[in-house]
């Protein structure tokens, strides 16, 4: 089965999506309750399964959660708790990505504070990460923060402001039509590996890499080939990253350990993946990519090669990501 996550909003959809195998959409699409008792949703990002329960990041401003939903024997879910929230977290602010370490901490991507913090529960906040900490030790940090922008002042965030955090340790910002009212370009993609945390910094073409110990940068994957990196997928030891600004996808293979200088991507796929947003793995190797504005899935083989073809053609929004759940799983 496929589950896909979607833009959503007013006019959009704002929920999981199931699809068959074959591409075809399940007779009854939404897998996430909609009831008035259940949270509100408004454009889902990122999901994750562990064990029994699906993850699923709210990331509409006015509501900025996590939620965490059991699954059900018919292969829906019910609503669990929330993870984390902006009314209890300022900094999860139009949160993006998460991703978890061996301590089932959860690590947030939050667009609109342009940080990466950390939860051990709900709304528990780890330790503002001691890089941080140290370099300023006068200044706040927002409960959580693991790694921060390097603008501190963005629009819309509560007082007390945090301070700005030097490129590149700070996360880079962009502002649309280059004013400083609403965030354009910022944080994307997160994942944990190997006790780093891997971080799409998509308006500084890059994926910075941090000690996870420590928030530290240790290193960068940078180069031509990269620009504006948004979600990150680990498959078999290799880091695949959706480059969007070039329509490519590019990786990295970790198999030698994470890198500790900067380093330059391989392609994958040059140039046939417009827009990319979601990729997954099959059980068959097969590779596919979600194509934003296209409103579609193609499928590549496992080593990227060809043009693609089409596996899934006029989806119903945006999607944003996608996930092969084996029919045992889902």
């Amino acid at each position: 089965m496929w589950y896909i996550s979607f833009h959503g909003g007013s006019d959009g959809v704002n929920n999981i999506h199931v699809y068959h195998n074959s591409g075809k959409p399940h007779s009854n699409p939404n897998i996430l309750p909609t009831s008035s008792n259940n949270p509100e949703l408004s454009e889902l990002r990122a999901f994750y399964i562990k064990n029994d329960l699906l993850y699923v990041v709210n990331g509409y401003k006015k509501y900025s959660q996590v939620l965490v939903y059991k699954a059900n024997s018919d292969g829906a879910y019910s609503f669990d708790r929330v993870l984390a929230s902006i009314d209890e977290l300022v900094a999860v602010f139009h949160p993006y990505d998460i991703t978890f370490d061996e301590k089932d901490n959860c690590y947030i991507s939050n667009q609109d504070s342009n940080t990466v913090i950390g939860v051990s529960g709900p709304n528990q906040a780890l330790d503002v990460a001691s890089f941080l900490k140290d370099t300023y030790p006068s200044e706040p940090f927002y409960p959580g923060s693991q790694v921060a922008s390097s603008i501190g002042g963005l629009p819309n965030l509560p007082n007390p402001i945090p301070p700005n955090v030097n490129t590149p340790q700070g996360l880079d910002v962009s502002f649309d039509d280059d004013s400083d009212s609403k965030v354009a370009h910022s944080i994307r993609g997160v994942l944990y590996y190997d006790s780093y945390l891997f971080v799409s910094d998509q308006p500084a073409d890059a994926v910075k890499i941090y000690h996870l110990e420590s928030g530290e940068l240790y290193s960068q994957i940078k180069g031509d080939n990269l620009c504006a990196p948004v979600q990150l997928l680990l498959q078999g030891g290799v880091l695949y990253i959706g480059s969007s600004g070039n329509n490519s996808v590019v990786t990295y293979d970790l198999a030698n350990g994470v890198p500790s200088t900067t380093v330059e991507p391989e392609l994958f796929i040059d140039g046939h993946a417009k827009h990319v947003s979601g990729m997954a793995f099959d059980d068959d190797g097969n590779f596919y990519v979600a194509e934003r504005k296209a409103n579609k899935i193609k499928k590549f083989p496992n080593d990227g090669s060809g043009k693609g073809e089409t596996f899934i053609d006029d989806l119903p929004d945006n999607p944003e990501f996608i996930l092969y759940v084996p029919k045992s799983s889902s």
